[in-house]
């Protein structure tokens, strides 16, 4: 049974992948047969103002204000304790949380747990930042929310001109509110990675779109630095070169050119390897292996496993897991969250750019190929083109856009309310 669910799966995934490079293949000039070959929809889009992104930004800063005053109410309000204002920080001081505070205070090398570097599975950028603000302002918690708050705040302003030159500012505005109400998008505002990764693929996904290659290169090392899959940012800038220049429909002597020019930019788009490199020389540093990050992932039961699998486990731990209570706040919602995004995906690959449905395809299913998966929901609130996508699909239908809006606020402050009480939700 399980042995032909694996190959089902994998036969849907290489159909996927093909129809997707094909759809590649066919916006880089390819003479290809429809569907591949669908026009884009036409859509009007513009660059916002700088008025515009100026509220933007103190709107998201606002906002990520009101949720952390709304989890100490919502806190004090249900679980029988009383929290202080100043101790705000702490209480959001949950599960990977602590680690990076500790990271902060101590450093890589100061950080030890059985005589080992156990800690070397987190990328080093945010703890880096954290370190800095934490001279500023005494207190390492806090310093951890500020950075989310501000990196948020700008991933929101760089997402918002993604969509609007794209799309338009409709979509943009539909695209952000989805991920503000996304239902654990309140990592957004915590003291983990979560903003600074969607500041810096946001930022990068911005800048690739607009042919800046030596910024999205800079952009890419960041989101390399904060996390394994900032690299695939190199990906989404080929697909959108090639897009650009459509080698497929040149003559031969033409493709050389373009060839050429191609290898003339590949330095810029490849300089997220760099903060690649930058993680294995801490690795090399604090171990004397640039891989032993690897080995300390063993020690959290991570590892690679081929989505198949991961579903089978979700499915049974979902089905059989003896605490109900976890069931609801991780199994169940990490095993529904795939055929919703592979639902938007599937709707979506012939009306997006290829370099944003690439993209979206390659960091979904990398992020449910970990053999241990505690945290889906968590990572795919950095799926971003997939909530360009569902604004998309939402246009023309505001009451479907609010009712949804409105679900995903409630079961965002119900899944918050079980982070701060230490429930499975991480």
């Amino acid at each position: 049974m399980e042995l032909g669910w694996n190959i089902i799966a994998t036969a849907v995934f290489l159909a996927a992948a093909g129809a997707l490079t094909l759809r590649w293949a066919a916006q880089c000039g390819a003479g290809l047969p429809e569907p591949f070959s669908t026009p884009l929809p036409r859509r009007q889009g513009a660059a916002p103002s700088r008025e515009t992104l100026g509220k933007l930004f103190l709107t998201a800063l606002l906002f990520r204000c009101a949720v952390a005053l709304g989890s100490l109410i919502l806190y004090n309000m249900l679980s029988g304790e009383t929290v202080a204002l100043r101790d705000l920080p702490e209480l959001w001081c949950r599960w990977d949380a602590p680690h990076y505070v500790k990271l902060a205070e101590l450093g890589y090398g100061g950080y030890i747990e059985d005589g080992k570097p156990l800690f070397l599975v987190f990328f080093p950028l945010y703890v880096w930042i954290v370190r800095a603000v934490r001279l500023l302002v005494g207190h390492t918690a806090l310093a951890g929310m500020l950075v989310s708050f501000f990196c948020f705040a700008w991933g929101s302003v760089y997402l918002y001109r993604l969509g609007a030159e794209e799309y338009g500012a409709r979509i943009a505005r539909r695209a952000v509110g989805l991920l503000w109400f996304f239902p654990f998008a309140f990592f957004f505002g915590g003291i983990m990675t979560e903003s600074l990764f969607f500041l810096t693929t946001a930022a990068g996904l911005y800048h690739i779109r607009r042919h800046q290659w030596g910024r999205a290169g800079l952009w890419g090392i960041l989101a390399a630095m904060t996390r394994m899959q900032g690299v695939i940012l190199i990906g989404a800038a080929m697909a959108e070169l090639c897009n650009t220049v459509k080698p497929f429909s040149l003559s031969e002597r033409e493709q050389k050119q373009v060839f050429w020019a191609i290898g003339r930019k590949l330095p810029m788009i490849c300089m997220p390897v760099l903060g690649s490199l930058i993680y294995f020389a801490l690795n090399f540093y604090i171990a004397d292996n640039p891989f032993t990050f690897t080995e300390m992932q063993r020690h959290w039961s991570q590892g690679f496993m081929w989505f198949p699998k991961v579903l089978v486990y979700l499915a049974r731990n979902a089905l059989t897991w003896p605490a109900i209570t976890t069931r609801w706040e991780m199994w169940i919602p990490e095993l529904i969250l795939f055929p919703i995004f592979a639902l938007l995906l599937w709707r979506s690959w012939k009306k997006h750019r290829s370099m944003l449905t690439l993209y979206a395809f390659v960091y979904f299913i990398l992020n449910y190929c970990l053999s241990w998966l505690l945290s889906a929901g968590r990572y795919l609130s950095c799926a971003l083109p997939c909530f360009l996508f569902a604004a998309d699909e939402l246009e023309e239908k505001p009451k479907l856009t609010g009712a949804l809006m409105a679900v995903m606020g409630l079961l965002q402050c119900w899944f918050l309310y079980h982070y701060l009480c230490w429930g499975q939700v991480m």
